[in-house]
């Protein structure tokens, strides 16, 4: 009896891999919605606490264990218009197409400090403390949004993945973008994404799109109804349906999820864009 698809636990010996495409065309230096801060600069706080909690998250008393690759590419234009896609890794991993989650948790670029909010554990009222905070990706902003030729290369990268992990839980792609592709249409380079598979499934595309707007987000929507305009809709189709652990983490959370919904957010603020990122890689069986 054949198990059920994205059920494969993630060990040493079957492991993970996300990879984050980031949109650093010269359009995410607007405002985020709900925020004065950049959209470059909202999307790197994001990556980077995420690949720290994953870092702390794979830590145990033999060190940090081998369970996941993780890229962080950025894809935008030079000024004659030719595509740059790049990892988005610095200090020591700069220019790795893949890094182990270990290569990761021992090699930030640097340690920031910066202030965070707290509660006061005897009034309950908000102080500003400092913090360290590692980071592995800085914003970049310059040029146009060359979707189809990043979506091209992950497909590359995932392709040579798979072959030497057949049996792992399917790659994981979390794409963030502020808006269309310049380089034609990508609906067929993310079908080809999401038609890699390997034994427990096909690769799994997560779109989230980037507004300056305070718009209500639209969060894993199940159909296209309602979307707002062509962007929405072509991201939505690009989008991998949710399977059916990740379905039941969604509701989990507090999510409301509809039969057939898809792994996308439109309009997102910084809470959604943490919100999605958590969504879209914490549902993965091993990994909670």
């Amino acid at each position: 009896m054949s198990r059920a698809p994205y059920t494969q636990e993630i060990s040493r010996q079957n492991k993970a891999c996300f990879l984050f495409l980031l949109d650093q065309s010269f359009s995410m230096e607007e405002p985020l919605g709900n925020s004065s801060n950049r959209k470059c600069d909202e999307l790197v706080t994001a990556i980077n606490g995420w690949l720290q909690n994953m870092a702390i998250r794979a830590s145990g008393d033999e060190g940090i264990k081998e369970w996941m690759d993780v890229g962080v590419f950025g894809y935008r234009t030079d000024q004659s218009a030719n595509p740059i896609i790049e990892s988005a890794l610095q200090g020591a991993l700069a220019g790795k197409t893949l890094v182990s989650i270990t290569e990761i948790g021992v090699n930030p670029a640097r340690i920031d400090s910066r202030m965070q909010f707290i509660p006061d554990e005897e009034t309950g009222e908000m102080i500003e403390l400092p913090c360290e905070a590692p980071v592995w990706v800085d914003p970049v902003t310059e040029g146009g949004t060359p979707m189809c030729h990043m979506l091209y290369h992950a497909h590359q990268v995932l392709s040579e993945w798979i072959g030497r992990h057949p049996r792992s839980f399917p790659p994981i792609v979390v794409h963030i973008t502020d808006g269309e592709s310049q380089d034609g249409d990508p609906i067929p380079y993310a079908q080809s994404v999401t038609n890699l598979a390997t034994e427990d499934g096909n690769v799994l595309l997560f779109n989230c799109h980037l507004s300056m707007t305070a718009a209500d987000p639209f969060m894993f929507p199940a159909d296209d109804q309602g979307l707002p305009d062509d962007l929405a809709r072509v991201l939505f189709q690009m989008s991998s349906v949710l399977p059916d652990p990740f379905v039941r983490h969604a509701t989990m959370e507090g999510l409301q999820v509809r039969p057939g919904a898809r792994g996308m957010a439109f309009n997102a603020d910084m809470v959604c864009l943490i919100q999605f990122l958590n969504m879209g890689t914490q549902a993965a069986p091993g990994l909670r």
